[in-house]
């Protein structure tokens, strides 16, 4: 019987449910979000990586607004990059 050997993967980022490993063996990111495990590209992992940036700036302004200050209207937002 042929046996299958485990590639060790490193670490690249995060804790518990949610986190990035690295297969170097074979060039290949997993991200890992609950029990959900995604094997994307390098340059797909860069394209995400990019886009939940770009997303997190965009929350932080819209979070940004407040009944309390009286600003309940959006905000005019526009592209970060």
């Amino acid at each position: 019987m042929k046996s299958i050997k485990q590639h060790e993967k490193i670490l690249l980022s995060g804790t518990g449910d949610c986190a990035v490993l690295y297969c170097p063996d074979c060039n290949v990111p997993e991200l890992i979000i609950g029990g959900l495990t995604l094997k994307i590209s390098t340059e797909s992992l860069r394209t995400l990586s990019a886009v939940l940036n770009h997303a997190k700036v965009r929350l932080d302004q819209v979070q940004n607004i407040s009944p309390d200050k009286g600003n309940v209207r959006p905000v005019n937002l526009k592209r970060v990059h």
